[in-house]
């Protein structure tokens, strides 16, 4: 019998291990700012929670091969800081905050968001993967699936491992960065489907806009995007 391994990365999980023994450890600081929090129930402090850069009215874009994307807050400020935190520390834990205001943003901008039959997401490529330790718009798509009850499915794989969009500096490289970067991933019915797919951030479109070609050409119903951001530039 052959030997198995494990694709998961050992540096990762023990860097998130100890990253989840000093948050137990600490005591509570807000997300944001990260100020040492009286009321460990909230994860903003008051003077964050004061200045939170909600989309509010603006939380709707429509797009190309997406029906229209919904985005809780806006990328700037001490947000931005606090999804590096997310993102590039192994402060995963802040999913599960990021995904309520990704829930109240739909629940409040989509009466009817209950009809998906499932919810889905933008994959990091391999590589990306293994060096992270954990997949961030993966994470975002559980807590939203956990909160919602509407179930969790993997659709697409990124079969091309490309540069950082957030490394690229203009729009038409950003639109050729991803360009043939994802595919169907085998076994998925999603002919039909009404589907809810997942990101962290949206900036010019391209990333959601190449993932749901892939799923229109697959046969998808109907599309909905929610981020956790958008670019305030948009």
């Amino acid at each position: 019998m052959g030997t198995s391994f494990s694709c998961r990365p050992a540096i990762s999980k023990w860097k998130r291990l100890g990253r989840g023994i000093m948050d137990f450890c600490l005591p509570p600081r807000c997300i944001l700012c990260q100020k040492e929090l009286e009321n460990s129930d909230d994860p903003l402090c008051p003077t964050c929670a004061a200045r939170m850069p909600w989309t509010g009215e603006n939380a709707v874009q429509n797009g190309m091969r997406f029906d229209r994307c919904l985005s809780a807050v806006y990328y700037t400020g001490d947000l931005r800081e606090s999804f590096h935190r997310y993102k590039f520390n192994a402060h995963w834990h802040y999913s599960w905050i990021y995904g309520r205001w990704m829930w109240e943003c739909l629940k409040n901008n989509d009466p009817d968001c209950l009809r998906f039959d499932c919810i889905s997401w933008t994959p990091l490529s391999l590589p990306r993967y293994l060096k992270r330790g954990y997949d961030q718009s993966r994470r975002l798509a559980l807590a939203v699936s956990r909160l919602s009850g509407l179930p969790l499915r993997s659709t697409l794989v990124k079969c091309k491992h490309t540069p950082a969009q957030s490394g690229t500096a203009s729009a038409d490289l950003r639109w050729a960065n991803v360009s043939g970067a994802y595919r169907l991933k085998p076994g998925a019915a999603v002919k039909g489907k009404r589907i809810l797919l997942m990101d962290d951030i949206i900036t010019t479109g391209a990333t959601l806009e190449e993932a749901c070609r892939v799923l229109r050409d697959g046969g998808a119903r109907e599309l909905c995007c929610l981020t956790l951001a958008r670019s305030a530039q948009l």
